[in-house]
């Protein structure tokens, strides 16, 4: 086959591979890498800096296929600017910026439950996403173990996000430190081992975040992980989706992966598409009202991630019936900015 022929045929393949890979990204215009305003996705590795790698594997099972369409996808500026002078909580969360150098504006608590105990509920603020997920997967567990002790959940953001100790993420509403299922009970921050990891609880709980939420990384300690890959596959989880999930020698991009000092929880980041695409189509215009800061240079976006093929629906915590509404938190007046310059430079990184 001459070289010719060959250079016909990559292009029509690649335009019809292009063609079937639509996302919600489409309906908005490309981002003006010069901007100063533009939202910055770092915060990951060097190899993971601006693209999380294809997950369009790690689909919802269950659900139908759906468009992801973003509740601003059909107004303008103008509209959004009007919204955001009369009602900015209106807008809904936004998560500003990166897990390690961002902000998160009209956050949402985590309320109380029967079902989970907040080790700090000063730091439970995340995106309406972020909440609504974890909400969901522990009441799944629920759902199929009645008799489940109480999780703990330890901290999602301040507030406003921005930095937030010891940590060096969980600055934007999309990180949250989830504790283990114990045989011997609930407890909070206590070491999981072979002997006391409760593995069909805390299986049924990574394995409903995995694929009933938009999960980007989930941070575990390495002594944990095969614990959990076993019992999965004795409960007959297809081998080669789980290869995928977690660590090995032939996988360089899992889901899970090890940090030190995760044997006592287990970290999630989670993508948020309305959360962190609201912030890109709003943030210049918060600034232009003087609800954000604006004193410094800020750098809010590169190019989205490839989007999965599949779209998980917004889930409610309505099902747990004793947890409390969960209202985002109050905008401050326009005169008392609600979060800070965010920095012109945030180094990658996949740290706590």
């Amino acid at each position: 086959m001459n070289l010719w022929l060959m250079g016909l045929l990559a292009a029509a393949f690649s335009a019809l591979a292009g063609a079937g890979a639509t996302s919600w990204w489409e309906s908005q215009p490309a981002a003006d890498e010069s901007d100063e305003l533009a939202l910055s996705r770092d915060g990951e590795l060097p190899d993971d800096a601006e693209d999380a790698g294809d997950r369009s594997w790690l689909t919802v099972r269950t659900l139908p296929d759906v468009d992801v369409v973003h509740p601003l996808a059909a107004l303008d500026d103008d509209a959004i600017e009007q919204m955001v002078r009369q009602d900015p909580a209106s807008l809904g969360s936004m998560s500003v910026g990166a897990p390690n150098g961002g902000a998160l504006f009209n956050g949402v608590q985590l309320p109380e439950s029967p079902l989970w105990r907040l080790a700090d509920p000063a730091h439970a603020w995340g995106t309406r996403e972020s909440i609504d997920w974890v909400a969901h997967a522990i009441t799944r567990v629920n759902e199929y173990f009645p008799s489940s002790p109480v999780l703990y959940v330890g901290d999602f953001s301040a507030p406003r996000g921005g930095k937030l100790r010891p940590h060096k993420s969980h600055q934007s509403g999309r990180d949250v430190d989830i504790g283990y299922y114990y045989l011997t009970g609930e407890a909070w921050y206590k070491r999981a081992t072979s002997k006391n990891l409760d593995r069909k609880r805390t299986w049924a709980l990574l394995e409903t975040l995995l694929t009933e939420s938009r999960v980007e990384y989930v941070f575990m300690d390495r002594s944990i992980q095969p614990l959990l890959q076993e019992y999965a596959l004795a409960q007959g989880e297809d081998p080669g989706w789980l290869s995928r999930v977690f660590e090995g020698p032939n996988n360089r991009d899992p889901i899970v992966r090890h940090r030190l000092g995760h044997a006592t929880h287990m970290h999630v980041r989670f993508e948020n598409p309305t959360a962190e695409l609201t912030a890109r189509r709003s943030y210049p215009l918060l600034q232009k009202v003087g609800l954000v800061g604006g004193a410094k240079k800020k750098r809010l976006a590169t190019k989205p991630r490839r989007a999965p093929r599949r779209a998980t629906p917004a889930l409610a915590v309505a099902s747990v019936e004793a947890a409390a509404t969960v209202e985002p938190s109050p905008v401050p007046a326009a005169v008392e900015p609600v979060i800070e310059a965010v920095p012109t430079e945030v180094p990658p990184s996949m740290e706590e």
